[in-house]
């Protein structure tokens, strides 16, 4: 086997679990969503039936898969810190949902290149473009990744919104928190003539964000408050997006 071959077979290996296994944590993480949380999910029918997709959503807290996985019947191979692969809890329970786990503060060229194997094999990719949790709440920017694989791949991008997830801090005052998920209308992103540039994926990724900021209240957009809102009043001048089934 050659050396390529064998780190291909190592990176497939975090993200290449049982559906069965899949199926039952999923279930009981949505039961577990539903005891913790006034759990409420919209737009649902927006899903497309097959990939490959890319899931945009926000990152609010340690627990945002828990708010995603029960909102979407397909198996999701998620993003995951390289900090949390040694854990022995939470990097077996990780392992067992399906995770590429990637280095931060670095380009990391391995992870990369799973999650566009992943999306060529017709899956399904969750990616918090921000890359980091917010510690306000609010939208950070963007990281352009997320545009590049989209690019690369011609997948569908469906954006998702949550909020509420990161109370789970009520609990202490005898509060039980509402966690409010909202999935939007699925889009492609344009293809630039030529090879993108940095700027262009930037503001491809830019563009993402305001379709997941355009479904969270004000308090949670962030750094794309502005933006949002000039869409809203019909002053946007954001790049256009396609639908995904032109």
């Amino acid at each position: 086997m050659s050396v390529n071959a064998a780190a291909q077979r190592c990176l497939r290996a975090t993200y290449q679990t049982s559906p069965v296994v899949y199926r039952i944590m999923r279930w009981i993480i949505g039961g577990l969503m539903r005891i913790l949380y006034r759990y409420e999910v919209s737009g649902q029918e927006n899903l497309p039936p097959r990939g490959p997709m890319i899931l945009a959503v926000n990152h609010l807290h340690l627990f945002d898969p828990g708010a995603v996985m029960p909102a979407v019947p397909h198996k999701i191979v998620t993003l995951a810190a390289d900090k949390y692969k040694e854990h022995r809890i939470i990097g077996g329970l990780l392992r067992a949902a399906g995770v590429i786990f990637v280095r931060r503060g670095e380009v990391d060229r391995q992870a990369l290149q799973a999650c566009l194997d992943v999306l060529r094999r017709g899956w399904v990719l969750a990616v918090a473009p921000e890359g980091t949790r917010s510690k306000t709440g609010g939208l950070q920017r963007a990281k352009p990744g997320v545009a590049y694989l989209a690019l690369r791949t011609n997948a569908v991008i469906v954006p998702i919104a949550f909020w509420g997830i990161e109370r789970i801090g009520d609990w202490k005052r005898l509060k039980r928190p509402s966690c409010h998920v909202v999935i939007g209308r699925p889009f492609r992103l344009p293809q630039p003539p030529g090879r993108a540039t940095t700027d262009q994926l930037q503001a491809l990724a830019d563009a993402i964000m305001v379709r997941i900021g355009l479904m969270l209240p004000p308090s949670y957009r962030g750094v794309y408050a502005a933006r949002i809102a000039a869409v809203e009043a019909g002053q946007g001048d954001e790049p256009a997006l396609l639908p995904a089934n032109p």
